[in-house]
């Protein structure tokens, strides 16, 4: 009997202790999840509030914007290659418009004469001369690709020609150069400025003096003119024949022609350089020497 009370003794406090155990571990449990409960409390409480919409994202600060999403790169149409030149088809089209269009030539190849291919002349475009280009010349050796038929020259006040010469934009240009100092002699010998100049051969497919043999003239190139008498607006004229030795004045004046001439032009031939200039003044741009610097002044 006394082992059976030790053992229900014995069991009762097994029982007790366990009892406690529980309930320390419970209490200990429920302090633990208390005092986490109060630090998420306290982190939630210290962040900043949320927007209530998503803030906008700013500019750089230095200014710089944003590098763009790259785009595919776009290939170039293709064009059929253009031709240039004499050989190009005569359907061939272009996209580009001239921008003269009343010099243009017309769309319809049936209809449309072959291109010339030529030079533009500046001193014609600058108005130093006056005047038009017109087709090309070519009789055998002699020609030229740009013609010229000047009716004028000078751009302040125009000296016309008694007739339209036909030359190269070369000489057109060194003609221009030239008026000026022939109105200056002009002024000086006869106190009045020139109205007309009256001229011999300009283009003429030939040889030199006329002749059957030897080298061709300049004349054959457009590249030179043979002057004859002037016209001045007081109403005075002067010849080259009768005035090379004629009244003071006149002897002045195409003595003051002939030196401002050699300074300009390659080639200058008046009545002192041979028998077929006496009633003509030659004036050309041929070449002369193996560089081409060399003048011919008679």
């Amino acid at each position: 009997m006394t082992l059976s009370l030790q053992q229900s003794r014995c069991s009762t406090f097994v029982l007790l202790s366990l009892t406690a155990c529980f309930a320390t571990t419970a209490l200990l449990g429920s302090a633990d999840s208390a005092d986490a409960r109060q630090r998420r409390h306290h982190n939630a409480a210290s962040r900043p509030a949320l927007p209530i919409t998503p803030p906008i994202p700013l500019a750089k600060p230095d200014g710089e914007a944003a590098p763009e999403t790259p785009k595919p790169e776009e290939k170039p149409a293709v064009k059929p290659a253009e031709q240039f030149g004499p050989d190009r088809p005569a359907d061939a089209k272009t996209d580009s418009k001239p921008d003269d269009e009343d010099t243009a030539e017309k769309a319809d190849p049936a209809t449309s004469p072959n291109r010339v291919y030529q030079n533009a002349c500046p001193a014609l475009m600058n108005g130093d001369v006056q005047g038009e280009i017109v087709p090309p010349l070519a009789e055998g050796t002699c020609g030229e690709r740009s013609p010229l038929k000047i009716t004028a020259i000078g751009k302040e006040n125009p000296v016309k020609f008694a007739a339209p010469i036909t030359t190269n934009c070369t000489m057109a240009g060194t003609l221009a150069e030239w008026i000026g100092d022939v109105e200056k002699a002009a002024q000086k010998s006869f106190g009045a400025g020139i109205e007309t100049i009256a001229t011999g051969s300009d283009y003429q497919c030939r040889k030199v003096n006329n002749g059957n043999k030897g080298r061709v003239s300049e004349h054959a190139f457009a590249n030179a003119l043979d002057i004859m008498s002037f016209k001045f607006t007081n109403g005075k004229t002067t010849q080259l024949g009768s005035g090379w030795n004629g009244t003071p004045e006149e002897r002045d004046f195409w003595r003051s022609i002939h030196k401002t001439s050699c300074e300009r032009f390659m080639t200058v031939i008046g009545p002192e350089g041979d028998a077929a200039h006496q009633g003509n003044m030659h004036l050309d741009l041929g070449c002369h020497g193996k560089a081409c610097k060399a003048r011919i002044c008679q």
